[in-house]
């Protein structure tokens, strides 16, 4: 097994007959940032933590073709195979079973024993099984985990979060779409009340209240989401992020605003290895592109 340092991932590959969905380029900086992040997690834990478990939520299927290059890349759930200081458990959620199959064919080729457990369900109705899929701790054994979050839209419900979160020792590693989905389509979030998509991102059903009542435009958006999002992260005992922490990813070449990286950690070690990532990744891959 080929490790990749830091931030790095196996690209230029060949075609290996396995679903290979498409990615636009700018993804390529969140799988280095999440390399990078999950390298330096696993590094500074692996001594005071006998049981790490890396949990990747809308897995994907391990590599990607990114468009419109065709380039084939290996993505998140592969690279966390390669780190220096692996995880001693892993564990991803996706429902298409296309990804699935190709993510555990992928990881058998690669050789080695890996704890592994691969559940092919909506991350909604995952929870139970992931509980069931990590390994036994104690005071003596203890488990600590990371979990990566990294969804197509802003439909992240945020009662998977308070479910793990509450009941485990876990960082979260996720990724908002408040640029491509909400901005996006927020005119008929904030209009159809039925709509309750927003509600379930930041766990406020009466967001829509509080919006009206202090006047807020839609250039207040995303420093509203995200400043909701982290209030009902420090719910949880988390550590509050500012909002100068949350990492902006952007359209290649263009500059228009899509999504946003955030950690939760409870431990103020997670910021500062937030902080080190980031520094370490910026200047090599222009990810505020």
């Amino acid at each position: 097994m080929t490790a990749v340092p830091g931030g790095g991932f196996l690209r230029g590959l060949d075609g290996d007959g396995h679903f290979t969905p498409p990615i636009k380029r700018h993804s390529l900086g969140k799988i280095t940032l999440h390399n990078q992040y999950a390298a330096i997690f696993s590094r500074a834990t692996k001594n005071s933590w006998p049981q790490r478990a890396y949990i990747g939520l809308y897995s994907g299927a391990g590599r990607a073709r990114v468009e419109p290059s065709g380039e084939i890349i290996e993505t998140t759930a592969m690279s966390v195979f390669r780190l220096s200081d692996p995880f001693t458990h892993h564990i991803f959620v996706d429902n298409d079973a296309r990804c699935i199959e190709a993510l555990g064919e992928r990881i058998r080729s690669m050789g080695g024993d890996h704890d592994v457990s691969l559940i092919q369900k909506d991350v909604e109705d995952s929870v139970q099984d992931i509980k069931r899929a990590l390994p036994a701790y104690s005071s003596r054994n203890r488990l600590l985990s990371l979990c990566f979050i990294d969804p197509f839209s802003a439909a992240l419900d945020f009662q998977v979060i308070k479910q793990l979160g509450s009941a485990l020792r876990m960082d979260f590693l996720i990724l908002l779409m408040s640029g491509v989905d909400i901005r996006k389509n927020f005119r008929r979030y904030l209009e159809d009340e039925s709509d309750n998509r927003i509600a379930r991102l930041i766990d406020d059903p009466l967001w829509r209240k509080e919006w009206a009542e202090r006047g807020l435009r839609k250039t207040d958006l995303i420093r509203f989401v995200l400043r909701k999002f982290d209030t009902a992260m420090t719910h949880l005992g988390y550590q509050a992020q500012l909002p100068e922490e949350s990492h902006p990813v952007r359209v290649y070449g263009k500059g228009v605003f899509l999504y946003s990286l955030v950690l939760y950690s409870k431990d103020p070690l997670g910021k500062k290895l937030w902080s080190a990532a980031r520094a370490a990744t910026d200047p090599q891959t222009n990810l505020r592109i």
